[in-house]
């Protein structure tokens, strides 16, 4: 909102949204790459494997 006396020209709107627009696809990237990495940590440690720690007995 803008006070009486302030003036916002296009351009810093401009820039506004797309600082928005590339902090939300930064974000996405990230949290897509710490998805991924998830799930190979989790297929690597062969958790679905089955290997028991007893198997011994």
């Amino acid at each position: 909102m803008l006070l009486e006396g302030e003036k916002m020209d296009k351009k810093t709107q401009i820039d506004s949204r797309g600082k928005r627009i590339g902090k939300f696809v930064l974000k996405t990237i990230v949290y897509f790459a710490i998805l991924m990495a998830l799930i190979y940590l989790y297929e690597y440690s062969g958790l679905t494997s089955v290997h028991f720690i007893y198997n011994e007995f």
